[in-house]
């Protein structure tokens, strides 16, 4: 049953998510603004069974970063971060909560930077010369990487409980996803007539930081002690469950497409 309602969901989500990650500008900006809002909320609340209560300005805060690092210069990257910080200081300073205030400053921040900074570079790529192919072509590797990792681990899987974050996670299934993910990067190279080397930046992405950023999350989530980061999508958990690995996979993509220009 719950393998009928992953399969249902991912019916519906996948050609959704394929057609915004084409066809980029505003439609995909507001997206991923939204995506990264439902994520911060789900941070606040798996950081609440920790004794971290972040305040709820945080989540018009997230809008504010989000958008300013994915329209704006670095002038008004900064500004936003700072505007940020001080509400963020000013709510405890305001209300008097002295105690634990360092916990929820911090991790305030860190919810800023892991959600709206790092997902504001998926728009990035979208807008840069071919960049909705490299989008579509990252988000494509990802599922790739997530899919063949799940089955080279089922059929070959002997060396598990590497990553303790993970257990059910093997070794063999973490490189089955590298490999299938190169692979796919060469058919994708032909299909959208693309120079091979920017898709392989985009496989290495995918696959090693892919998967780092999902066994990322599973860090958080044991810590706080949550199987799942909510429960809105039916079979696959949360948001940030199922756009982790693109959070840490897009940035490292658009950082190293602007490196090697």
């Amino acid at each position: 049953m719950n393998l009928f309602k992953r399969l249902m969901v991912a019916a519906l989500i996948i050609p959704i998510l394929l057609f915004l990650f084409w066809s980029g500008g505003v439609a995909l900006a507001s997206f991923l603004a939204l995506i990264s809002l439902l994520q911060v909320f789900e941070l606040k609340e798996m950081f609440k069974k920790k004794g971290i209560e972040l305040p709820k300005i945080i989540l018009p805060i997230t809008i504010l970063v989000f958008f300013a690092f994915a329209f704006f210069d670095v002038n008004h990257i900064f500004l936003a971060l700072g505007i940020s910080v001080i509400l963020l200081f000013g709510n405890d300073l305001i209300f008097g909560k002295i105690e634990g205030a360092t916990e929820r400053i911090g991790t305030g921040i860190f919810s800023l930077i892991y959600s709206p900074v790092f997902l504001s570079s998926v728009y990035k790529i979208s807008e840069i010369e071919s960049g909705r192919i490299f989008a579509v072509s990252l988000l494509i590797l990802l599922w790739i990487t997530d899919s063949f990792a799940y089955f080279t681990g089922m059929l070959f899987g002997k060396h598990r409980n590497v990553f303790k974050a993970s257990p059910k996670k093997s070794a063999e299934g973490f490189i089955g996803g590298i490999f299938f993910a190169f692979l796919m990067a060469y058919g994708l190279s032909w299909y959208f007539s693309t120079h091979i080397f920017p898709m392989l930046l985009a496989a290495f992405s995918a696959s090693v930081f892919g998967q780092t950023g999902d066994l990322f999350e599973s860090v958080l989530k044991r810590d706080c002690v949550v199987k799942d980061s909510s429960n809105l999508l039916p079979g696959h958990g949360g948001i940030l469950d199922r756009f982790d690995s693109l959070l840490i996979a897009a940035p490292v993509f658009y950082v190293l497409l602007q490196f090697f220009g």
